[in-house]
């Protein structure tokens, strides 16, 4: 079962497991349930097992800027794009799979607002244990490809396609040193 912020059955205090967020630990919880950004759970048997921030838009974001700026749409007929730009396990987690679990019930979730377009805005943080220079876009999509990293391995195993390779993606130290702030763009349009 998943359950947005502000949904009947949400539980206030399970905003404070944002602190276990490895992805973006310095965003607060107040930019990440403010203007386009929401947070969903995952529950399996009442416990919390992931949680996903996402940003609901009319575009696709290419960089954490645009993830925390708003796009200002005007109506729900804007609201074309569901970014998932943080996606976690939570410390009481019991179920095996659950994050596959999540992501497809997000989107079926989302389908049944009207969002079109699923994708994510997602770090690589082992890559500069395998690459020591800056890569070439091509040599980025080749790392990807090979399934290196868990967070490649998460979504390329739950269906999505490598969309774009974004460098200067995020200036945040984390990034810098994970991997120059390259992000990729997953797509999860497939069905």
């Amino acid at each position: 079962m998943i359950l947005q912020y502000g949904q009947e059955g949400f539980k206030e205090e399970w905003l404070e497991l944002i602190k276990n967020d490895p992805v973006h630990p310095n965003i607060s919880i107040n930019k990440r349930v403010s203007g386009d950004r929401t947070i969903f759970v995952y529950l399996h048997e009442g416990v919390p097992q992931f949680m996903v921030c996402v940003r609901i838009g009319n575009r696709l974001p290419r960089n954490m800027m645009e993830v925390l700026n708003d796009d200002g749409y005007k109506s729900k007929f804007d609201i074309t794009y569901a970014i998932f730009y943080s996606i976690f396990r939570l410390p009481e987690a019991t179920l095996k799979g659950a994050g596959t679990k999540a992501i497809k019930d997000l989107i079926e979730h989302c389908r049944a607002l009207g969002i079109k377009n699923f994708f994510t805005l997602s770090p690589i943080p082992s890559m500069r244990e395998h690459i020591k220079r800056r890569p070439s876009e091509s040599a980025v999509r080749k790392y990807l490809e090979s399934w290196e990293g868990a967070v490649a391995k998460f979504h390329l195993s739950n269906g999505a396609k490598i969309h774009s390779i974004n460098f200067d993606a995020d200036y945040s130290e984390q990034r810098l040193n994970e991997s120059w702030g390259i992000m990729v763009n997953y797509d999860y349009n497939t069905k």
